[in-house]
């Protein structure tokens, strides 16, 4: 008997009858085709003779593997929480090929939220993809967001749009199988929303009213049995290990919700998290794991059975009509992306000793990037934000590392002369005193902000003290390098010459909210070589190649690749070498906890006079109050 006349008998008998399903998920493959490790040792032909992780090709395999299981016990949905683009070299030639969508509607995916790594080509980018991969695979899976919100009033969002009118972008789907109706919704969060400036003039509503809306239609209109939300908002958790934030906000303001299928957060759910009689399911990031959840249906509501994630390693086979596919798009990216620029996806760039990562105490990653972009820039200074540092360095067994892998590194943006992949790098001019508020914001920001928000730094070290004051406790700044030294500079307003600072443009995006973050006690103005204010960091683009017509951009990923060639090759075998020493873990930031007088007014300003000025206030009080209790006990 097939399992479509056993599903429809099922339905029959549902009133009386508990039926299974399946959801079989994952979330932000962020282009992820290859292993998680070094691409020179991921090899989806063979199996238990490598160490990475991950790998599309190999979740194929695992995919058809769990699918074919369950189906024997009732429907299965195959569904993912965005981001399925941007992170590798693979989405440098989406627009061309939707090679992501290509591939999932391979693997057999029923639907797919949109994340907000899908927007960093800018809406126009999108669309262009999407049609992409329509026209090599046909007919794609239902791509989903029930929150986006076009503009009435600009254009650069209409070939999305019209996908949204042709039905290929939905709010919702509606999937029946076995005789259960399925609503399944996507949602883009909040902080998704704010982290990609790239989507404008696309907006998004805030999803627990949108979702009100949509699930009111599928439960009074399409009539389904099961409501399912493909997220794109995350979870986190705090300290004392209770999990929180958007999803878990969702699941309790919007109680007809069954399950989310989350992203974004990248977080490795190993067990579902249960809020208001609803599941949360999220299976980390990089096509490292498969989330494998069981459900009962019956007239009483819904019953949790089991849940696995899968981690995808190699003792799994990858599927060979998946590999060489992906081998196709690594031969497209060399031909359409590197080949001008002088590298080959598989080329062995660098080796390197160690695993190199992002942590706040290891400063090898961080470093290299800013001295990469001071460098490519030709400024005194360089800054980066360790959210913008994508990927870390992993040795691997043999430590090289292919042009592949230190794209990762910084592979985000698009160009605004060129259109290309990458963000370009820009060249701004700031006062002694800018520079100091400047770091006094980024010393301080990541205490609150997270991990994303640590500051890297390349020819500049600067010490600040943690007992001061916020916005006040920037001690000293020396410009300089450890290979030729460093000199401090004078921070007051008397120093008046402008020192350069290279930065990518979306982290020079960055000083013109510094007065906001600030509670307006600080601001900065970027300015050009000759001090006349820029008011947009686009203007300060550096052009690569003056004597070429227009503005040739030099993108992020690019001045990084160039850079790790320049280091020496100390074992003669024809490949550089990055090792871990006082030069390339030099530590920029230094942070100093001191009550001594000369660490609390060292190069302090009006804040800390204020602060101090308060606090001997308040012991006058104090000592005052105590004066009089002595006086009364003694009467």
């Amino acid at each position: 008997m097939s399992f479509a006349i056993i599903w429809s008998l099922s339905a029959v008998m549902a009133t009386t009858q508990p039926l299974e399903f399946t959801i079989l998920h994952t979330n932000d493959w962020q282009s992820r085709f290859l292993g998680f490790g070094p691409n020179s040792e991921y090899s989806p032909e063979s199996i238990n003779d490598d160490q990475t992780t991950g790998g599309i090709a190999r979740l194929a395999t695992l995919l058809n593997q769990r699918k074919e299981a369950a189906e024997k016990r009732g429907p299965v949905l195959v569904l993912d929480g965005g981001d399925w683009t941007m992170g590798t070299l693979f989405h440098t030639i989406t627009r061309e090929t939707g090679a992501e969508l290509q591939l999932l509607k391979r693997l057999g995916y029923d639907a797919v939220a949109i994340g907000n790594h899908e927007f960093d080509f800018r809406p126009q980018g999108l669309a262009r993809m999407i049609r992409a991969a329509g026209r090599e695979v046909g007919e794609l899976m239902p791509i989903l967001s029930a929150n986006m919100v076009f503009s009435p009033e600009h254009s650069e969002d209409d070939g999305l749009e019209a996908l949204v009118t042709e039905g290929v972008v939905k709010p919702y789907v509606v999937i029946e199988k076995g005789g259960l109706r399925f609503g399944v919704l996507g949602l883009m969060g909040i902080d998704a929303k704010e982290v990609s400036p790239a989507m404008w003039p696309v907006t998004f509503e805030e999803p627990i009213a949108s979702s009100q809306k949509v699930i009111k239609q599928l439960l009074e209109t399409e009539d389904v049995d099961v409501i399912i939300a493909a997220s794109h908002c995350g979870v986190l958790r705090n300290e004392d290990g209770q999990w929180y934030g958007e999803e878990v906000d969702l699941v309790k303001a919007v109680p007809e919700i069954d399950v989310v299928v989350g992203g974004h957060s990248h977080t490795a759910l190993k067990e579902p998290i249960s809020r208001n009689g609803a599941v949360i399911v999220q299976a980390g990031a990089d096509s490292r794991f498969l989330g494998e959840l069981r459900m009962q249906y019956s007239k009483a509501g819904l019953k949790l059975l089991s849940y696995n994630l899968h981690p995808i390693d190699d003792s799994i086979p990858g599927d060979p009509i998946i590999t060489a596919e992906i081998e196709r798009f690594k031969s497209i990216v060399t031909d359409k992306v590197l080949e001008a620029k002088h590298f080959d996806f598989d080329q062995a760039l660098v080796e390197v000793e160690q695993d190199f990562g992002r942590s706040y105490d290891q400063y090898v990653l961080g470093n290299l990037v800013t001295d990469a972009i001071r460098r490519a820039t030709g400024a005194e200074i360089a800054f980066t934000g360790n959210g913008t540092i994508r990927d870390e360095l992993h040795r691997g067994q043999s430590g090289i590392q292919r042009v592949s892998d230190v794209f990762r590194i910084a592979p985000l943006g698009i160009g605004v002369h060129d259109d290309e992949p990458g963000y370009p790098l820009a060249k701004v001019y700031f006062t002694a005193a800018e520079l100091k508020s400047i770091l006094e914001i980024v010393s301080f920001a990541y205490s609150l902000k997270g991990p994303s928000y640590f500051p890297r730094l390349s020819g500049i070290r600067f010490r600040y003290n943690a007992y001061r004051v916020p916005f006040d406790r920037v001690m000293e700044i020396e410009l300089g390098s450890h290979k030729h030294g460093y000199h401090a500079i004078d921070v007051t307003e008397r120093n008046s010459k402008l020192y350069s600072i290279g930065v990518s443009t979306y982290v020079g995006g960055f000083f013109s909210i510094v007065q906001g973050l600030s509670r307006g006690l600080l601001s900065v103005v970027p300015k050009d070589a000759q001090g006349k204010p820029i008011l947009d960091i686009n203007a300060a683009i550096v052009d690569g190649d003056p004597a070429e017509p227009g503005v040739q951009e030099i993108k992020e990923w690019q001045a990084v690749l160039e850079f790790v060639r320049l280091f020496p090759d100390t074992d003669r075998d024809g490949i550089p070498n990055i090792d871990s020493n006082a030069v390339t873990n030099e530590e920029r930031m230094i942070v100093v906890r001191s009550l001594a007088p000369k660490a609390l007014a060292q190069n302090a300003t009006y804040l800390m006079g204020i602060s101090v000025a308060l606090g001997l206030l308040a012991v006058g009080i104090l000592v005052g109050i105590a004066v009089l209790v002595i006086r009364r006990l003694r009467l």
